[in-house]
C-alpha cells in the first residue's frame, strides 16, 4: 500500500482486558493505515498487560483512570486521549474512537476516500433526546439497541428526567440503599434541574465514533458550557451515550452523518451486542462499515484472519 492516504487518521482505544485482542488490533491498525498514531486508555486495575510486547509508538494514558461501567469514568478516558493525539504536532485530520473489541473491517483507502470526500465532519449516531416522544415516520426502527423504538424515551429518563428515591437500609446487605419510588419527566418541572434549553438540546446513541479535527477542537474546549455537562452527566447514568452526543449535536456548523461507519448485530437483545463469528463476515462486509464490533479472540483467530484475509484481497 501506497504511503500516501487521502486523509491521516488517528485511534484512540479504551480498554480494560483482553491483552491479546488489544495487541491484534494495534498491529492490525498500524498495518493497514501505514503507522497512523495510537492513544490507548488501559484500566491497569482491572487488567495487566504485563507479558504483551506492545508496539512502542502507542501511547498509553499515564497515570490511568479506574475506569467503571455507567459512571463518568469512560468520558474522562477518552478526553485524555483526546488530549495526547492533538497535542501532536502532526495531529490527524481525523481521530476513531474504539473499544479493545472492534476490529477494521474496510481496506484503509477505501475508509480514508469516505472520510475524505463526503463532507462530513462527524460519524456519530445519534437522536434528539425529548419529551413527549414520537416515532418518526421515515426511520426502521430495529427491535433492540440505539434504533429501537423504546429508545429514545430510555434516554430520557437517563439524561433528563428527575428520579424520586427513597433512602432506606437493607438488612440483608447490611448497609443503607436507595429505593426507586418514581420518576418525573415532565419538561417544565425538570427544566429547572439540568443545562438543556432550546439553543442547548440533549441527544444520545452508541458510544463509538468517528469525527475530524474540527470536532476535536470542540470536545476539547475549556467552555463554560462543556464543563457544565461534563458536571452534570457525572451524575447520570452511562454519560459516555450522551456528553459527547450532545456537545457534537449542539455545533451548528458540524456537519454530522448518523451512521457511525460500526457493523453492530443486535439481533439476540440485551444489553450488549452479539459477538461476531466466522458467519456473520458476509453480512459485515457487506455494510460498508469501517469497523465491527465486538469480537472475542478467546473464541478462536479464525474470524479474525478471515477478515485480514478479505480486506488485503480488497486492498490490491
Amino acid at each position: 500500500m501506497s504511503s500516501r492516504m487521502s486523509a491521516t487518521v488517528g485511534f484512540l482505544i479504551a480498554s480494560h482486558d483482553k491483552p491479546a485482542q488489544l495487541l491484534r488490533l494495534m498491529q492490525r491498525l498500524r498495518k493497514l493505515y501505514d503507522n497512523p498514531p495510537i492513544a490507548c486508555h488501559h484500566d491497569f486495575t482491572r487488567c495487566s498487560l504485563e507479558g504483551f510486547d506492545y508496539p512502542k509508538d502507542v501511547t498509553f494514558v499515564r497515570p490511568h483512570l479506574e475506569t467503571k461501567w455507567g459512571g463518568i469514568s469512560l468520558c474522562h478516558a477518552f478526553l485524555a486521549l483526546l488530549r495526547i493525539v492533538y497535542q501532536r504536532a502532526d495531529s490527524p485530520e481525523w481521530f476513531v474512537f474504539l473499544s479493545g473489541t472492534d476490529y477494521p473491517v474496510r481496506p484503509a483507502r477505501v475508509a480514508l476516500d469516505q472520510l475524505a470526500s463526503s463532507g462530513f465532519d462527524v460519524y456519530l449516531d445519534h437522536c434528539l433526546v425529548e419529551y413527549p416522544w414520537t416515532p418518526d415516520p421515515s426511520v426502521q426502527y430495529e427491535p433492540y439497541a440505539f434504533k429501537s423504538a423504546a429508545w429514545v424515551p430510555l434516554a430520557y429518563d437517563r439524561y433528563v428526567a428527575i428520579r424520586l428515591w427513597l433512602p432506606w437500609y437493607s438488612w440483608t446487605q447490611r448497609k443503607p440503599i436507595k429505593i426507586p419510588i418514581g420518576i418525573i419527566r415532565s419538561k417544565s418541572l425538570v427544566a429547572p434541574f439540568n443545562p438543556f434549553s432550546e439553543t442547548l438540546k440533549c441527544y444520545a446513541g452508541a458510544t463509538w465514533f468517528t469525527c475530524n479535527r474540527k470536532a476535536a477542537e470542540r470536545l476539547l474546549a475549556d467552555s463554560a458550557e462543556n464543563r457544565a455537562l461534563i458536571a452534570y452527566f457525572s451524575r447520570r447514568f452511562i454519560p459516555d451515550e450522551s456528553f459527547l452526543h450532545t456537545i457534537l449535536c449542539n455545533q451548528p456548523d458540524l456537519k454530522i452523518d448518523n451512521e457511525n461507519l460500526r457493523y453492530v448485530d443486535w439481533s439476540l437483545g440485551g444489553h450488549h451486542p452479539k459477538t461476531l463469528g466466522v458467519e456473520d463476515i458476509p453480512r459485515i462486509l457487506a455494510s460498508g462499515a469501517h469497523f465491527a464490533r465486538k469480537f472475542d479472540l478467546e473464541n478462536g483467530a479464525e474470524v479474525f484472519d478471515a477478515i485480514d484475509a478479505a480486506v488485503d484481497a480488497a486492498s490490491r
